[in-house]
């Protein structure tokens, strides 16, 4: 008399409700188009950004596996990432999954102290002109708060550099005058590259933890389509104005909380606000899109 069959493993229906994956990669069209175009300026061409995504497959169906509450075995990261398993021992083997953290540039945690500390904002809550030399508040003192490695006049120099201050006379007294724009670093700057890995990443993280079926978060947009230039440049100066309002208020109240929680055990969370503002012209876009490519085929 034969062995009776096993029983298949019960697995509990995962609390992820994903949609399906063909209209992903259609969705994917859209959101991959301007950061091809970021790395083609960038030089980066298909065989480099292969060979990155890899470990980054891994290290997400890893991750993944142990949301599910599975075991994250080698065997199991492959079939769900699709890397061969050969290369997921290897980047086990070789850590290759420890990601580089890297430091915020002192330029920006200097401009993020000078926008939360109310001893270097005025009363609109903004960044205030410093003198450059002297007792708190100024720009020497608050170099100071930063670090203690880097003098204050290499600091100045850089945020000039990067076209985020200027130095005004006074009465004789220099003061440093901040960029009334806010924190907006020049193209291609480190500073610029940091904002932007921090801000897609957050947003992306925010979107699709909604489309998986996480607690809701807030991630809304307000869309117009036939209108004029001069429209949408009316919205876009409406849209820094609104921004210049939350944030000041986002700021005040991160700056109380940050205080009140500081140095709690619990005090492990972060958060992040952001806004943007894009405008196009589709008839501009979709001319270039049809326009006769030059050059022969073979």
């Amino acid at each position: 008399m034969g062995r009776p069959p096993r029983n298949l493993p019960s697995n509990p229906p995962s609390a992820h409700i994903a949609p399906p994956p063909d209209e992903v990669l259609r969705a994917l069209d859209s959101v991959l188009a301007p950061l091809l175009r970021l790395l083609l300026a960038s030089g980066l061409d298909y065989t480099r950004v292969a060979a990155e995504l890899k470990p980054l497959f891994i290290e997400q169906a890893r991750l993944e596996l142990l949301r599910r509450g599975q075991a994250d075995t080698n065997s199991a990261i492959s079939l769900l990432s699709g890397v061969h398993r050969k290369d997921v021992r290897e980047w086990r083997e070789n850590r290759l999954g420890a990601r580089i953290t890297q430091s915020t540039s002192i330029s920006s945690q200097m401009f993020a102290r000078w926008v939360q500390d109310p001893l270097y904002r005025d009363r609109r809550k903004r960044p205030k002109p410093l003198p450059r030399l002297g007792a708190a508040p100024s720009f020497e003192t608050l170099a100071r708060s930063v670090t203690q490695d880097v003098h204050p006049y290499t600091l100045l120099n850089e945020l000039m550099r990067l076209g985020l201050v200027r130095v005004e006379s006074r009465k004789g007294e220099d003061f440093v005058v901040p960029n009334r724009d806010g924190f907006i670093p020049p193209a291609g700057s480190r500073e610029l590259l940091e904002l932007f890995a921090g801000n897609l990443s957050d947003h992306a993280s925010t979107a699709v933890s909604n489309l998986v079926g996480g607690a809701p978060e807030l991630e809304q947009s307000v869309f117009a389509e036939g209108i004029t230039r001069e429209s949408a440049e009316a919205l876009g100066a409406l849209a820094r104005k609104l921004w210049t309002h939350a944030r000041s208020e986002m700021i005040a109240e991160a700056s109380r909380r940050y205080a009140a929680d500081r140095g709690r055990e619990d005090a492990t969370y972060r958060a992040r606000f952001g806004a943007y503002f894009w405008d196009q012209d589709k008839q501009t876009e979709q001319g270039a899109a049809d326009a006769p490519q030059k050059g022969s085929a073979g």
